[in-house]
């Protein structure tokens, strides 16, 4: 006969059987509704990519088209092999009527003014003069947003005038607000212009009046210096050498805070929007958004994103490789051309994995040599060497 305690015992040990049978199903509850609410979590943020994604191919046929207006109004009066637009290295600001342009190469460090006339006024030399004076005025003090592509695509201007500090008098003062005017009007007394026919699509010839003049000769360095702070600053807030994001923005746009390019990429450091842009910004904000032109003609935004665009590409793309200098020249080159041709030039395929296993067996050299031999593209081989060369330029700015 079973007695009281064992009876007991036996009930005791079928209800703990039964609270934790009853604790296992309701754990399995928990894991099921986890699996299907981290499975909702997913969707829903696929569903967001994809939205943004919508929103980035909207933005770029916008784009598109706003830029083929922009182009055909060109055109129309400055004919087409001579409409010219802003590149990486060249800035270029036309009037509202597209009738007069302004341009700067920042990497020759050459201005150049032009304004189109009818060819029965080219004998009317102080109409000529007072335009071209009022010109060059606006070239030395603007500040970015005066064309009439960078108004729709509300680019704002800069904090200082792109060419503060590097065009001066011929007493070699500064040229500034106070002193443009003179400026422009001693330019334009002391210079032999040039002519040149102009056929437009508009089927009408007519002719371009163009004064060219010279930056100062250390141009780089006064347009580095105007972004120094910021960019010593967004280098360190993501441990990367301020050199570095220097030779960079050296290399991508000679310090011209409205460069683009046909990628479409804008700003110092040349940002696409789709891409190295959105990654930068998914990393830096931690959401994912779309990323315009405006946001990125913004020299502070511009260099944050850029800065963390390199730190995604050494610490999340190349984590794995070894040596510290080998991942600086993957992220490089990996800057210009994608992570996916730096691993298909290790491996033969677009895998950054075995790329990072074939890297960690050669030395930083041997690295570097293979990037400069067999990178996918020229433009990406020689864009690896320029940044190279130019770290050491920026060195002292590293130490301060």
């Amino acid at each position: 006969m079973t007695s009281t305690i064992e009876r007991v015992l036996l009930i005791s040990l079928l209800l703990s059987v039964s609270t934790l049978l009853q604790a296992q199903e309701t754990y399995q509850e928990f894991l099921r509704k986890q699996r299907e609410g981290i499975q909702e979590q997913d969707r829903a943020f696929a569903q967001y990519q994809a939205a943004v994604t919508a929103e980035y191919q909207k933005f770029y046929e916008q784009q598109q088209k706003d830029f083929e207006e922009y182009r055909n109004q060109i055109e129309n009066q400055w004919g087409k092999n001579n409409a010219l637009t802003s590149t990486k290295k060249d800035w270029v600001s036309y009037g509202n009527d597209f009738s007069s342009r302004k341009s700067v190469d920042f990497e020759k460090g050459v201005a150049k003014v032009e304004v189109l006339v009818d060819e029965s006024l080219t004998k009317n030399r102080p109409a000529i003069e007072q335009r071209l004076q009022s010109e060059i005025s606006k070239a030395v003090v603007g500040k970015g947003n005066e064309d009439p592509l960078e108004a729709k695509e509300k680019s704002p201007p800069i904090a200082k005038p792109i060419l503060s500090g590097q065009v001066e008098t011929k007493d070699g003062q500064p040229v500034t607000d106070a002193n443009a005017k003179q400026f422009a009007e001693q330019l334009v007394s002391l210079s032999k212009w040039q002519e040149e026919k102009v056929v437009g699509k508009d089927g009408k010839t007519r002719i371009a009046i163009v004064v060219t003049f010279p930056l100062v000769p250390n141009h780089i360095k006064i347009r580095a210096q105007n972004f120094k702070d910021q960019a010593q600053e967004y280098a360190r807030k993501f441990n990367i050498n301020p050199s570095l994001v220097f030779a960079v923005i050296h290399t991508e746009s000679y310090f011209n805070p409205k460069a683009r390019s046909s990628a479409p990429a804008f700003g110092l450091m040349q940002l696409v929007p789709s891409s190295g842009a959105r990654d930068a910004y998914m990393h830096v904000y931690g959401k994912d958004c779309l990323v315009t032109p405006e946001y990125l003609f913004q020299p502070e935004n511009n260099m944050m994103l850029g800065a963390g665009y390199l730190d995604v590409l050494m610490r999340r793309n190349f984590k794995g490789i070894k040596d510290e200098l080998s991942r600086v020249y993957c992220a490089i080159a990996a800057y210009n051309t994608g992570p996916g041709n730096v691993a298909k030039t290790f491996v033969g395929k677009r895998e950054v994995g075995p790329a990072v296993a074939a890297i960690n067996k050669l030395s930083s050299q041997e690295v570097f040599n293979q990037l400069r031999s067999h990178l996918p593209f020229q433009e990406t081989r020689d864009y690896l060497v320029k940044v190279t060369e130019r770290i050491p330029i920026y060195s002292e700015w590293s130490q301060q």
